[in-house]
């Protein structure tokens, strides 16, 4: 197998093992919402209460759902060997902890893996084949698992055996996804099913990587998936939409790419400081970006944005109107960019209108950028005068 294969094979048993974690999680919201869930701490995936594993979980993804867990089979035993290595020193853990080796392989009949599934079980049997594996086999690689397991007295075994639980023919990564979405499937309407479920697992990932960080506690509890899943909700409904991009900022190449748009030169034409400028440059990014997402996403109703738009228009037209009535006819230049900064200030700090019962400050402020682009609105009392030598604006 080449270095590109192998690295393709350990990132999907990676993702497979976070996004099981998270559906074993939504499941566990049910029956066992005091549990916490840690991943690499213990084994793969965990379950624990009081700081103590619960259910340890080892998960094997493979490509193709040919045999895997044959009596010598390398995912078994190395298996078998971490979990003997964590009652070490704990001669109750086998008994206190039930352990799962999930795999998308199968468990052949009449094998160890097969016996110790939980509507074939024979624990019995299965030491016996498992035994005549350990004292027959020539794998030099598995010999440190083989000896392990038979150094172990016969009651600390059968302790082992009877914790353990094969899921063999268990869903694929792809499969594990459609599960989710079943779990989910009362959060949200079907059509957002697929963006909800995004957003979650976008969550988790951040959570996941947190954790293995080491920088936050070592387990996540199963309440936050739940507490997570009622804000997406929440997001979700139809009076609302889901916010993605409150904190983001654009990066400084496209920074300079926006800093000649017709927008900015509308803010330069009131003599705008530098600094309220990229903040400007900041919302209108924002409100572009989150305004295409909910398009793409088909989120928006028929002219939900437009009908917004003019809003702001309407909200903008009195404005700039008494602000051309208050300057007097032999007003200087000084006075119309000193009229326009207060327009735009009005526009910057105080006007924030809602999408539906979304009120973002970002999403007014940006989308008043957005239609002084197109030069809908303005700021200076002749924002309109020689726009023509400008670039035309667009969103």
């Amino acid at each position: 197998m080449s270095n590109a294969h192998e690295a393709s094979a350990s990132a999907t048993g990676y993702l497979y093992q976070c996004r099981y974690a998270l559906l074993k999680g939504l499941e566990a919201t049910l029956d066992s919402p005091e549990f916490r869930i840690s991943i690499e701490k213990f084994d793969d995936i965990a379950f624990e209460a009081n700081g103590l594993p619960i259910h340890l979980i080892q998960t094997k993804h493979h490509k193709a759902k040919t045999g895997k867990l044959t009596d010598s089979s390398a995912d078994l035993w190395k298996t078998l060997l971490i979990w003997i290595k964590s009652v070490a020193t704990d001669s109750g853990g086998f008994s206190r902890t039930r352990h799962f080796l999930i795999t998308t392989g199968l468990a052949p009949s009449n094998s160890a893996s097969f016996l110790l599934r939980t509507e074939s079980r024979n624990e019995a049997q299965a030491d016996f084949l498992l035994l005549t594996t350990a004292n027959s086999s020539n794998n030099r690689a598995l010999q440190e698992a083989f000896n392990a397991y038979k150094l172990l007295p016969e009651e600390a075994r059968f302790a082992l055996l009877r914790s353990i639980y094969v899921l063999d023919r268990s869903p694929s990564i792809t499969d594990v996804k459609e599960d989710i979405y079943r779990q989910l499937h009362r959060a949200v309407g079907r059509q957002h099913i697929e963006i909800f479920t995004e957003r979650l697992e976008g969550w988790w990932f951040d959570q996941v990587i947190r954790m293995l960080s080491g920088n936050e506690v070592g387990s996540i509890p199963v309440l936050a998936i739940e507490s997570r899943i009622d804000e997406l909700r929440e997001e979700f409904r139809r009076s609302s939409l889901p916010v993605d991009f409150r904190s983001f900022s654009p990066p400084q190449e496209v920074i300079a790419q926006l800093d000649s748009r017709p927008f900015v030169n509308q803010l330069r034409k009131i003599n705008l400081g530098s600094a309220r400028i990229e903040y400007a440059i900041r919302d209108y990014y924002r409100a572009s970006e989150q305004r295409s997402k909910w398009v793409r996403e088909e989120l928006l109703l028929n002219d939900e944005l437009k009908t917004f738009e003019q809003d702001l228009i309407e909200a903008w037209q009195p404005r700039f109107a008494a602000q051309k009535d208050d300057l007097l006819p032999d007003s200087d230049e000084s006075d119309r960019i000193r009229s326009g900064k207060d327009l735009f200030t009005w526009a910057e700090q105080q006007a924030c209108f809602p999408l539906r019962s979304l009120r973002e400050r970002f999403l007014t402020h940006g989308s008043y950028h957005i239609l002084a682009n197109r030069y809908a609105v303005g700021w200076h009392p002749d924002f309109m005068q020689n726009n023509s030598d400008e670039q035309k604006g667009e969103d």
